[in-house]
């Protein structure tokens, strides 16, 4: 049997989403988005808010497309899967999390502050 390893969140940017290009020149974007939520105090029985954050990356035409429309503040629902990273920094192993889009709807757009272009509708995957 298969495993399941998924993720989807509705948020919203928090920057600009950022463009860069491999040695191979494939397009990779990355964008970070906050995604609000809520829940029921125990002790007080009132509702607290609270927010989590996200990096995304997604790659190729859709990462072109990310960067070209979505700039701080844009909502997005974003679908696809984590995968565990293992990077160095002065001799200590560290470990964490990329979040990895393969589908991008993009709800409320705004552009960036870099390059302001015309916002389209609907899947940009």
């Amino acid at each position: 049997m298969k495993n399941l390893n998924r993720f989807q969140f509705i948020g919203n940017l928090t920057k600009d989403t950022e463009l860069r290009y491999t040695a191979k020149s494939t397009p990779i974007a990355i964008f970070d988005i906050a995604v609000n939520g809520s829940y029921k105090d125990g002790e007080t029985g009132g509702s607290k808010d609270y927010t989590d954050f996200f990096r995304i990356k997604v790659w190729g035409k859709a990462a072109e497309n990310a960067a070209k429309y979505l700039g701080k503040g844009s909502q997005v629902f974003v679908e696809g899967s984590m995968r565990n990273t293992e990077y160095e920094t002065n001799g200590h192993k560290n470990y964490g999390n990329d979040y990895v889009a393969d589908t991008i709807q993009y709800l409320n757009t705004k552009p960036p502050a870099t390059n302001p272009v015309p916002a389209p509708s609907g899947n940009e995957s």
